[in-house]
């Protein structure tokens, strides 16, 4: 059976308890925060961890070709860039539809692409 404690008490006890209290802080924190923190370390690893190869070079007249086809038949392209990240690797290619064009430049998927900026361009089936 529990004791019942009148108001004065209680608070006594409660002034007592919070005297000696000691907040763990942000440790008690960090398990979640170390895992969180952990996990995106991984994930930023492997993304890191994967190399692009750098596909055979075409000249802008066969790129322009290729996209002008895909823009025709609203057919996706995988187009890599000549530019390289910070780390000097190639980059991922850009996939997506062509989505216009403007004398040295073409949209696909959003982004504007230079002509002379392309190394190869991908019809996907």
């Amino acid at each position: 059976m529990r004791k019942k404690y009148n108001q004065k008490e209680f608070d006594q006890i409660l002034d007592n308890f919070f005297k000696t209290y000691q907040d763990r802080g942000m440790k008690k924190w960090q398990g979640l925060m170390l895992s969180d923190h952990t996990a995106a370390i991984n994930r930023d690893n492997q993304q890191r961890a994967v190399v692009y190869c750098k596909k055979p070079t075409m000249t802008e007249e066969q790129a322009s070709e290729l996209l002008i086809t895909a823009y025709a038949n609203h057919r996706q392209v995988a187009v890599q860039l000549k530019e390289l990240d910070v780390e000097g690797h190639i980059q991922p290619d850009i996939v997506g539809f062509v989505e216009g064009y403007h004398i040295d430049e073409i949209m696909i998927s959003g982004n504007w692409v230079d002509l002379s900026n392309i190394n190869n361009v991908d019809m996907i089936e």
